[in-house]
């Protein structure tokens, strides 16, 4: 008897691992079960915070004020050669183009014609009304000189030259003799020059006036070269975006910007432009997180999760 209750208690042993092992089977499934359920509700969680946007704050910054105008390089001042006695031959001529001549120098020489009788000296020297730079010449041996003929030499005074540009008058409030310039003459570059004149009258047909931008001896500047100058006339500091952040629509330009999580469209005026940047003197404020890239595709009150880049180091 005892070691057939012994036998009939066997298979009872042997049944407790597997109902251990369902035991545990049961207990795994149900972590899973939570961990999906977790998931789901991260998930869903993540899904209601909308979608992640690259925003950036609204900062303070200051930009130079420019107006810019165009022209051509002049002299600033001119000064002609002519001879003193009408009907002489040129019989020398002693300078040409680009040289450069002291006041009182002598540049051309004549006398009278052989077998012409006259009353003036039988010959006669052309001077250097000034000292400067020889730009044109029309004087040429053989040649009669002649009183009411162009004159024989152009001698910008002082080597001194200037850009003569046109202002709109809705620009000319901002400016003031003495203001920096950046000058970029073509085939030659960049040029620093100072706004020297700016002329009293306004032409009625174009509404301009005439400004001289002084550039000073430079022998590299050509007489009649075409250049754009930017003129400095102040600084105007106000929070300022990426350029990238404005969008143009049918009510002029707009930022979005994120508040509470979610955009706001507000218009406003765009100001001064500075490479990638813009100002923007109202609108936002500063420490707004605007929208890097604005887009059709983000509309008003809709739900999002800003990101600011990380800092450059």
């Amino acid at each position: 008897m005892t070691n057939r209750a012994a036998n009939e208690q066997r298979p009872r042993a042997r049944g407790e691992p597997a109902q251990s092992f369902r035991s545990l089977s049961a207990v795994a499934f149900a972590v899973l079960v939570m961990a999906s359920a977790s998931s789901d509700a991260q998930d869903r969680r993540d899904s209601a915070s909308g979608m992640a946007v690259t925003v950036e704050r609204a900062h303070r910054d200051c930009f130079a004020d420019t107006v810019r105008v165009a022209g051509t390089l002049v002299a600033r001042e001119e000064s002609f050669a002519r001879p003193d006695t009408d009907g002489q031959r040129i019989t020398q001529v002693l300078v040409e183009d680009g040289d450069v001549v002291t006041e009182g120098q002598v540049l051309a020489r004549l006398a009278r014609p052989e077998g012409q009788p006259g009353q003036g000296p039988a010959a006669s020297e052309v001077h250097a009304p000034a000292g400067g730079m020889i730009i044109g010449t029309t004087a040429q041996v053989g040649a009669i000189a002649s009183l009411s003929a162009p004159p024989l030499f152009r001698v910008v005074v002082g080597r001194e030259i200037e850009l003569q540009a046109e202002v709109p008058t809705v620009r000319l409030a901002k400016l003031q003799a003495g203001q920096s310039a950046r000058v970029d003459v073509a085939g030659l570059g960049e040029v620093v020059g100072r706004l020297r004149f700016i002329a009293p009258d306004i032409d009625p047909m174009a509404q301009a006036t005439r400004v001289r931008i002084s550039l000073g001896k430079d022998d590299r500047l050509r007489i009649g070269t075409f250049a754009a100058a930017l003129v400095e006339v102040g600084t105007i500091c106000a929070s300022t975006i990426s350029l990238s952040a404005v969008l143009y629509g049918p009510q002029g330009p707009i930022v979005q910007v994120v508040r509470n999580n979610r955009i706001e469209t507000r218009p406003i005026p765009v100001g001064l432009i500075s490479a990638d940047k813009v100002q923007v003197s109202e609108g936002i404020n500063e420490g707004d997180l605007v929208v890097v890239r604005a887009g059709s595709f983000l509309r008003e009150g809709d739900e999002v999760r800003p990101v600011l880049p990380a800092a450059k180091e």
